[in-house]
């Protein structure tokens, strides 16, 4: 619908295929929390290299 391409990051997807794995913590990155201490509106703005659906693998 949308025009994505999961083949990239299906090996990401696969993780979930029974369930979230264990982890701990909430996740809020440190991309987000510089993002909300500049007080941009878009995490693009906030780091050097995103990464995004188009650039999850460095």
């Amino acid at each position: 619908e949308k025009g994505l391409h999961f083949e990239p990051i299906q090996f990401y997807l696969d993780f979930f295929r029974y369930g979230c794995p264990p982890h701990g913590g909430f996740g809020l990155g440190l991309a987000r929390l510089m993002m909300v201490m500049l007080g941009v509106g878009n995490i693009r703005e906030s780091v050097f290299l995103f990464r995004g659906p188009t650039r999850l693998i460095p």
